[in-house]
């Protein structure tokens, strides 16, 4: 009888364990994603920051008079200004989920144009 409760308490200790692990690994797994979304969206976040930082930085009046006196009649942004903002907006669409691929694509005020319709939507 003494053999029979044991091994009875035994199994039973041993299926809870067995329980007790398994929700242990979903709990892991659930945060893991929490924060992979958390870090996605602090990664974009930080992206559209960085952007509109490079924006102002490109909105600079010395830039814009210089852009003003060499006007060869184009519309949008000059080349340096253009260069201030051409990485941090692919980094804007790298965040919104484009892959680098799509992104080489595109010409360079195709891509500062999608990176202000993707800072547009948030």
């Amino acid at each position: 009888m003494k053999k029979a409760f044991f091994l009875s308490l035994l199994s039973s200790l041993t299926m809870i364990s067995c329980s007790l692990e398994g929700s242990e690994e979903n709990n892991q797994t659930r945060e893991q994603s929490e924060r992979s979304i958390n870090q996605s969206i602090t990664s974009k976040s930080q992206a559209i920051g960085d952007f509109k930082k490079a924006l102002a930085d490109a909105n600079n009046p010395a830039l814009i008079k210089e852009e003003i006196e060499n006007n060869s009649g184009n519309q949008g942004f000059g080349p340096s200004r253009k260069k201030i903002l051409l990485e941090p907006a692919k980094t804007v669409l790298l965040s919104t989920g484009m892959t680098a691929d799509q992104i080489n694509g595109l010409n360079d005020d195709a891509i500062i144009s999608q990176a202000f319709i993707s800072i547009s939507n948030q």
